[in-house]
C-alpha cells in the first residue's frame, strides 16, 4: 500500500485545480480562503495507521485572535487550530447484503496502489468538498454575521443555526468561543454568554476559559455599572 505522502503527491493536481476554482489557495492537503469576518481551510488529514485519510472544514473568526492568552497567527492557521471545525461525511450507497433501506455514511477514503483510483477518490473528495463544506461557506460569507443567529437555547446543537455545521467540542467550549468573538463585536452580548459559561463551571474547575468568562464580566461591570 502506498504511503500518505504518495497519495498527496498523486492527487494534488486534481485536489488543487479544482478547489483554485472555487476560491481556495493551497496546495497538497491544505486550501484556505477569507471573507471579511472568516477564514476557511479544508484540511485532508492522514490517518495516523496510514492507509486512508479524512477531509475536516475549519473555519476561524478574525475576531478571535488569541488562544488562552496564546496569539493565533492567521498566516500560519491550519485546520485543526480553527475554533470551528467538522468532519465531511462522504455518502456511499449500500451493499446488496446491507437490508437497512438507509445508506450508510463514511468519513474515510481509502488509498489505493493504483493512482488512476486515487485520482477518483480525490474526485469524490471535491464533490464532497462541494456538496457538504460550499454551501457552509457561502451562508458563513453572505449572511450579514451568521453568529448573530445563535440563541442560548441553540447552544447544545448550533448545527441547524450554521448552516449545517456540526461543530467539533464541548458546549462550554462553543459558550466561551462566542463571548470572545463578541467582546469585540457587542460587549453585553460577550456578558451575556461569559455569565452562562461561568453557571456551567463547577467550583474547582480548570476550564482554561474560566479566566476570560472572570474579565469580560469585569470588564462590562466595570464598564457599564
Amino acid at each position: 500500500m502506498i504511503t500518505s505522502a504518495e497519495f498527496k503527491k498523486q492527487i494534488s493536481k486534481t485536489l488543487s485545480q479544482s478547489l483554485k476554482e472555487l476560491g481556495f489557495k493551497g496546495s497538497g492537503f491544505s486550501y484556505r480562503k477569507e471573507s471579511e469576518h472568516f477564514i476557511f481551510i479544508i484540511g485532508i488529514q492522514a490517518s495516523q495507521y496510514g492507509k486512508k485519510c479524512c477531509v475536516e472544514i475549519g473555519i476561524h473568526p478574525k475576531e478571535m485572535t488569541d488562544l488562552f492568552g496564546s496569539e493565533i497567527n492567521f498566516k500560519t492557521l491550519k485546520y485543526y487550530e480553527c475554533e470551528f471545525r467538522a468532519r465531511l461525511t462522504k455518502n456511499q450507497i449500500k451493499k446488496w447484503w446491507n437490508f437497512s433501506s438507509k445508506n450508510y455514511d463514511n468519513q474515510w477514503w481509502d488509498y489505493s496502489n493504483s493512482e488512476k483510483t486515487n485520482i477518483k477518490t480525490a474526485e469524490n473528495i471535491i464533490l464532497t468538498i462541494k456538496n457538504e463544506a460550499v454551501p457552509i461557506i457561502e451562508t458563513f460569507q453572505n449572511e450579514d454575521y451568521i453568529l448573530d443567529n445563535l440563541e442560548i437555547s441553540d447552544l447544545s446543537n448550533p448545527t441547524k443555526k450554521l448552516a449545517g455545521l456540526n461543530v467539533i467540542g464541548t458546549e462550554v467550549r462553543l459558550i466561551w468561543a462566542l463571548s470572545k468573538i463578541y467582546e469585540k463585536r457587542n460587549l453585553k452580548k460577550a456578558f451575556d454568554y461569559a455569565r452562562l459559561g461561568i453557571s456551567k463551571l463547577e467550583p474547582n474547575d480548570k476550564f482554561l476559559g474560566k479566566i476570560d468568562f472572570e474579565n469580560i464580566i469585569l470588564n462590562y461591570t466595570n464598564n457599564f455599572n
